[in-house]
């Protein structure tokens, strides 16, 4: 699939532009396959998991743009694709909880213990979805996780993380967030309008930084806990329009996104070592 050029002016502009529009991140766009400043050239994909992790070891702060939605599947896939893990439901339905992310700065610290970053909150790296489902006890439990870049689905492999490659776009200005999703067949997409500065959630939340998530459990028993550090706003959404369809056995059919969300950006996160 192409991605159509989109300027930026043109979609300020124009409120009437029906979705989906193909569209670029409008950010710098980066590749994490050519950033010879920060030590990546283009061999490092070939380089063995184990030598990229002596390179970059965790832990890692990412810091990303998300666009929190949520939705409701049927809890019966799910149970059949992962026999005996303990999924929340109500009246035969599991909520979902997803984001919609663009990965804009990574940084880690060298054998010598300097920090180094690569990326920075002028620039994207590549573009993540993730989808969790809640547990019954405390946990969300990772079914899928979709990005563009293979640096970071190799990396996620090493933690257990069921990543796998995508084409996916995501547009933001002040208003609004429109992103779209294309895994096989299947198209996720979302519209979204912006609602407030977000700065007075931001304030509120701020007095629990740090705080670690629930554990976020993978399909091959695997764990991780990531740490939140910070962000500068916490915007209420309206979701206009949205669904999540995936070419996955959890998710037969695509699910209407439910109308209200979250927007995140500048999120500081820090994934510790697997």
């Amino acid at each position: 699939m192409q991605i159509a050029d989109v300027s930026f002016e043109k979609r300020m502009n124009d409120e009437e532009v029906d979705f989906p529009v193909p569209v670029r991140s409008l950010a710098k766009s980066v590749t994490l396959r050519a950033l010879p400043a920060n030590g990546i050239g283009d061999n490092v994909l070939s380089e063995p998991t184990g030598s990229l992790l002596e390179r970059f070891p965790p832990p890692y702060d990412l810091t990303s743009d998300m666009m929190f939605v949520a939705a409701f599947c049927r809890a019966a896939p799910l149970q059949q694709t992962f026999p005996g893990v303990p999924f929340l439901s109500t009246r035969g339905n599991a909520l979902l909880v997803m984001w919609f992310s663009r990965v804009k700065e990574i940084c880690y610290r060298d054998e010598s213990h300097e920090r180094r970053c690569i990326g920075s909150v002028e620039t994207v790296l590549y573009h993540e979805l993730n989808v969790v489902a809640l547990l019954g006890q405390r946990a969300l439990f990772v079914p899928g996780i979709y990005a563009t870049s293979d640096l970071t689905i190799r990396i996620g492999h090493h933690y257990g993380m069921p990543k796998e490659p995508t084409t996916m776009s995501v547009w933001i200005n002040a208003r609004r967030v429109e992103s779209e999703v294309v895994d096989g067949r299947r198209r996720s997409f979302l519209k979204v309008r912006l609602l407030g500065s977000g700065r007075w959630p931001a304030a509120i939340v701020s007095r629990f930084w740090p705080w670690r998530t629930w554990p976020a459990r993978f399909p091959d028993g695997r764990e991780v806990r990531p740490l939140i550090e910070r962000t500068p706003r916490v915007q209420i959404a309206h979701v206009q329009a949205g669904q999540l369809a995936l070419q996955a056995a959890w998710l037969p059919e695509a699910v209407r996104l439910l109308p209200l969300g979250l927007y995140v950006p500048n999120l500081r996160m820090q994934l510790p070592p697997p």
